[in-house]
């Protein structure tokens, strides 16, 4: 009899990460009270909860660095970070006190980091704070977010990116940015980053090009740009494509102001893209002709926004032409800007499915 509720008892156990596990959506404060519930649980309970903390004061900061020090083998369980502290009762650009930052730099310091995200105070000059990470060599997702502070009078949220920065994240596989002020300064040496990944959201270049900041980078396989001056980032995006073999392509522009795009012409070839999104970009029967000679393998392409001045026999004749032959996807605003916007109807609109039916080709909207 002891023997079987013995058995029963170590099969409970066993099960206890894999029940953990299939939930992602735990409160902290679950995973404190399952924590306490016996020994069994204490060690799956305490690796869920410590591996990603979120913190968005500095008090927090502060909290969790005296409870890592005070248990140094819990700071092994802390695999991503994710920082966005404001100091209370102040200005989000305002500098913290000497304990408040003391946190803070514990925090960074810990070694094992794969995945840092910083905000708040911390993305003002956050190449400050990417300085202090103690073990960057390994981290593999790196964001900065000044979506807090975007609105502040007194500073902007800031990065300035050289190539010690680059050497340091040899690992790093995605890099976000979003709402800041970018300067970028031209290497003295070349280098080649790892990232496969590179979204850029509202980032303003103060200085410098992308391209400098890419560098020799042949494993970037998808960016995204997200941006409120088409006129900027037309030249850096031209640049980027030269130099690198990307695979997925995201632009978009959140402007209303007439602007002739010159990413494609005729001259460009681009083999290695396979999906290309475009969200806001005004593009004319000149530029979706450029886009087909220039994307040859193209297997996605989406044209979305109220800027679009395609009308819907172009865009038969589009399909009709085969170019590109590997498409397999098109997504359609449904309207053409003439000005103003206007919704297609019916007809035009089973004119366009029966041409892209004739190539297998599915056709979807943005809605």
């Amino acid at each position: 009899m002891y023997s079987s509720s013995f058995t029963t008892s170590r099969i409970v156990d066993d099960l206890i990460p894999f029940i953990l596990e299939g939930n992602d959506h735990w409160w902290p404060r679950d995973l404190i009270r399952l924590s306490q519930v016996s020994q069994a649980w204490l060690g799956p309970a305490r690796r869920i909860l410590y591996a990603s903390p979120a913190l968005h004061s500095f008090n927090a900061c502060s909290q969790l660095a005296r409870t890592l020090s005070d248990n140094p083998s819990l700071c092994s369980l802390v695999k991503e970070i994710d920082l966005r502290p404001i100091s209370r009762n102040s200005s989000v650009s305002t500098q913290p006190g000497i304990k408040e930052g003391a946190g803070v730099r514990f925090i960074l310091g810990l070694e094992g980091l794969e995945s840092v995200t910083l905000g708040g105070y911390l993305a003002f000059g956050a190449e400050r704070f990417l300085h202090s990470l103690g073990d960057p060599y390994i981290v593999r997702y790196l964001h900065i977010d000044g979506s807090l502070a975007e609105d502040s009078l007194s500073a902007r949220p800031s990065l300035e990116w050289d190539e010690s920065l680059a050497f340091k994240f040899q690992s790093l596989r995605i890099l976000r940015l979003t709402s800041l002020e970018l300067d970028i300064i031209y290497p003295s040496i070349p280098y080649q980053l790892s990232i496969c990944e590179f979204i850029l959201d509202n980032v303003t270049i103060t200085s410098g090009f992308l391209s400098h900041l890419l560098c020799e980078t042949p494993s970037l396989e998808r960016l995204c740009m997200l941006t409120k001056d088409a006129s900027e980032y037309d030249e850096h995006l031209k640049l980027v494509l030269g130099i690198c073999n990307i695979q997925i392509l995201e632009y978009e522009t959140q402007t209303d102001l007439p602007f002739h795009h010159t990413i494609f012409n005729g001259d460009t070839h681009l083999p290695s893209l396979r999906c290309l999104r475009l969200n806001g970009v005004h593009i004319d029967t000149d530029s979706l002709h450029a886009i087909g000679q220039s994307c040859r393998n193209l297997e996605e392409l989406s044209i979305f926004g109220r800027t679009v001045n395609i009308h819907p026999q172009d865009w038969v004749d589009f399909l009709k032409s085969g170019n590109p032959s590997s498409l397999h996807n098109l997504g359609l605003p449904w309207g053409t800007n003439r000005p103003p916007f206007m919704k297609w109807h019916n007809t035009a609109r089973q004119e366009i499915l029966a041409a892209a039916a004739h190539r297998r080709i599915h056709v979807f909207s943005d809605s």
